[in-house]
């Protein structure tokens, strides 16, 4: 620590003797240079320091609002994407019933068409006109459906409630904790 300084509560070091004192009505007299040269080396006065510390308290309260405003901003990003990811995974859900659908739907289409081509052939007048039919219209493979379904009923009503549930209650993951 220098002699001639003495330091403030804050860390700012002031120094403790001058060579030269104004007064007040002298220092209003000064020209703003040499006022300004003068005052940067004197302590601030009660209304400097509670104009800094009003502002210094605007400015955290600024960098609050944004830092609140930024984590909304990715809470919601988050919220996005986890409701894209449940649309996709609905979406394949409801492709992959729509598939299934349509498989059923040419395995039921070929087993009748082929049930009436077995029927046509039986009912031809003579053997050689069923062969020469057989033989001119081929038959596809009989498709066997099991009667059984092969997912277990919790399994099904699983995939329903996912599939209409429009809240997403059931699937909504919160993955900010990972």
């Amino acid at each position: 620590m220098d002699a001639g300084n003495i330091e403030d509560e804050n860390g700012h070091w002031y120094p403790q003797h001058r060579a030269k004192k104004y007064r007040p009505s002298q220092l209003a007299k000064l020209n703003p240079m040499e006022r300004s040269r003068y005052l940067y080396y004197e302590k601030p006065t009660k209304q400097m320091t509670q104009a800094k510390e009003a502002a210094l308290k605007r400015v955290r309260l600024e960098l609050r609002q944004r830092d609140a405003e930024a984590e909304t901003r990715r809470m919601r990003e988050v919220e996005k994407q986890q409701q894209e990811k449940h649309n996709e995974l609905i979406g394949q859900l409801k492709a992959a019933e729509a598939r299934n659908r349509i498989r059923l739907l040419r395995i039921r289409y070929n087993n009748v068409r082929n049930g009436e081509l077995e029927q046509m052939i039986a009912y031809q007048p003579t053997s050689i006109r069923a062969v020469r039919l057989q033989a001119l219209v081929p038959q596809k493979n009989n498709f066997i459906l099991s009667k059984s379904d092969n997912m277990l009923k919790n399994d099904r009503q699983r995939i329903e409630e996912i599939i209409d549930d429009e809240e997403m209650a059931t699937t909504k993951r919160d993955l900010t904790c990972i």
